[in-house]
């Protein structure tokens, strides 16, 4: 079997069964293919057999495929939905603001309470 390689696309939601149904029909192809005659002892039979097995190690990548497809479908449907997703930027820009606002509120209620008592005058002695 050759090299593979993962790839990645996106379907309407709406298409998606039709685009499972189309791999399926690809790895059902690949097991109608496999030759039903019998076996010989010997080389011949065993080039059949490591073919044989070559196409069932493509049909169960191909359903493997599928599985995982199907599987985030499921999540899909089951997890809720996000009122609004924020992103993390956002989130830390908005923390920092707080932050500093709390800071400042702070800061302001030191200065009126260090505003409101009386001038401490200490002697000096020289």
């Amino acid at each position: 079997m050759g090299q593979r390689v993962n790839i990645q696309y996106s379907v309407e939601l709406e298409d998606l069964q039709d685009e499972v149904n189309r791999l399926f029909s690809g790895a059902i192809s690949e097991l109608e293919s496999l030759p039903h005659a019998s076996l010989k002892l010997g080389t011949e039979g065993l080039e059949k057999v490591d073919n044989f097995r070559h196409k069932l190690a493509k049909v169960d990548i191909m359903l493997g495929d599928i599985h995982n497809i199907i599987e985030g479908y499921v999540r899909f449907k089951v997890q809720p939905t996000p009122e609004r997703e924020i992103p993390f930027r956002e989130v830390s820009n908005n923390l920092e603001t707080e932050q500093l606002e709390d800071r400042i509120m702070k800061f302001k209620e030191m200065l009126s309470e260090n505003a409101n008592q009386e001038p401490v005058i200490q002697n000096q002695v020289q």
